[in-house]
């Protein structure tokens, strides 16, 4: 697994988690008031809109809640 920082400015920085399955994790992450909220989606095309959110006080956390929340969310769209 590799990371890579693609953008950053002052409210937003964008990552990009490269899995080596032909998966790539986009994480969009903003600097709120409160801490940080992150939005994770992937690159395959039928998960396309598929977004985990997470939001929490610590940037990190914030990633692992919105990543955590995509897995979820593609396990349950390959049971339906």
């Amino acid at each position: 697994m590799r990371v890579v920082t693609k953008f950053k400015i002052d409210a937003l920085e964008i990552i990009k988690i490269y899995t080596g399955k032909s998966l790539t994790i986009t994480v969009e992450i903003f600097t709120v008031p409160e801490g940080y909220k992150s939005f994770a989606t992937n690159s395959y095309e039928c998960h396309d809109s598929l977004t985990g959110i997470g939001f929490h006080k610590g940037k990190k956390e914030s990633v692992k809640l919105a990543i955590n929340d995509l897995r979820h969310l593609m396990a349950e769209y390959e049971e339906e």
